[in-house]
């Protein structure tokens, strides 16, 4: 599953939240594109492609809060030099559905932190034209 790790939390309660917002925005992205060079790594049967694309994915996922994925992409990091593809291939099937479920969470709180923000400015502005 995924959490919001604590250094993007304390940007969120500083007033940063469009930047911890870019940052889901970029990971999502970044981690989809990684995903499908890593299949591609695997039809060439390169291993150091893979290890490369792990080594990535881990880090990133590591950072944004995505831990059980992070952990999947250090198991096939380690596993590349091995290049026991049937168990590499697994990991990566593993590693597609932990992103499926990282991306759902994500996009839960990017839908509940825009709610959060335009609920007050909707507010406001009743406000001010109930004092009129």
């Amino acid at each position: 599953m995924w959490h919001l790790p604590e250094n993007l939390r304390e940007l969120e309660e500083y007033g940063n939240d469009s930047i911890v917002l870019e940052l889901i925005a970029s990971y999502k992205a970044d981690t989809a594109n990684r995903l499908a060079r890593l299949h591609e790594s695997f039809v060439r049967r390169d291993a150091a492609a893979v290890n490369a694309e792990a080594h990535s994915m881990r880090g990133s996922s590591r950072q944004m809060g995505a831990e059980a994925l992070a952990d999947l992409c250090q198991a096939m990091e380690a596993g590349a030099p091995r290049m026991n593809w049937p168990e590499l291939e697994c990991q990566a099937k593993q590693a597609e559905v932990c992103f499926a479920e990282v991306l759902s969470a994500m996009s839960e709180y990017v839908r509940l932190a825009s709610e959060t923000v335009e609920a007050p400015r909707y507010e406001s502005a009743s406000t001010s034209s109930t004092r009129r």
